[in-house]
């Protein structure tokens, strides 16, 4: 188990990294934020009733779910928490009472947040990101393996995942397999995106811990 931080060991969204991710497109992260709150609302609902009905498989992989996007938001207390009830899941096939209320309290609190952003977007405190900030980096390994896993499920929301990491992409990939990797995307063919990945050395083992 990784330990959950405490309340304040890191902030719920640590808003400047999640903007930094997008080269500071606030249009974009709020349809990051409006998207997360549609999917994971119901979250500990379902868990609940996947581990009731003895189906830890299901009960992991929405675990799982969870865990990589608070992690593209930035949301790394429920990040940490959610990784934990998957590895409890993984190892005993159920999770303690205890760490499941510890995720409703911390996905309570993301909601929160999220909720209070996408209401009133202008009056948040957004960092500032500098027009002059360093030009972006290649995809970090951690994204590409989670966009790799989309992919190799045939995950509906990989696209949602490319057109967020498209600056890193672009630098990791360059322009004209960037484009190949889009038309790709578009067309819902992830066998050949997956190809694209791997000719640009950017192939590796998907990690369902990362």
């Amino acid at each position: 188990m990784t330990g959950a931080p405490s309340g304040h060991a890191a902030a719920v969204i640590d808003l400047e990294t999640a903007l930094d991710r997008v080269m500071g497109d606030r249009a974009m992260f709020l349809r990051l934020l409006a998207r997360f709150a549609g999917d994971y609302r119901d979250l500990i609902a379902r868990l609940q009733a996947a581990i009731a009905a003895g189906d830890a498989v299901l009960a992991q992989r929405i675990a799982h779910t969870l865990k990589g996007a608070a992690g593209m938001m930035e949301a790394l207390p429920l990040r940490h928490l959610a990784l934990d009830v998957e590895l409890a899941l993984k190892k005993d096939g159920a999770a303690p009472a205890a760490l499941i209320d510890a995720l409703d309290v911390a996905l309570t609190r993301v909601l929160m947040e999220v909720d209070a952003l996408l209401v009133a977007p202008d009056a948040a405190a957004w960092p500032v990101v500098s027009s002059t900030a360093s030009p972006a980096l290649p995809v970090n390994a951690r994204d590409l393996t989670r966009l790799r896993a989309m992919l190799d499920i045939g995950d509906g929301r990989a696209p949602e995942l490319v057109a967020l990491l498209r600056p890193r992409l672009l630098v990791t990939l360059g322009a004209d397999r960037m484009a190949a990797l889009e038309k790709s995307i578009e067309r819902f063919d992830f066998e050949h995106a997956l190809l694209l990945l791997a000719q640009a050395g950017a192939a590796a083992p998907p990690d369902l811990n990362a």
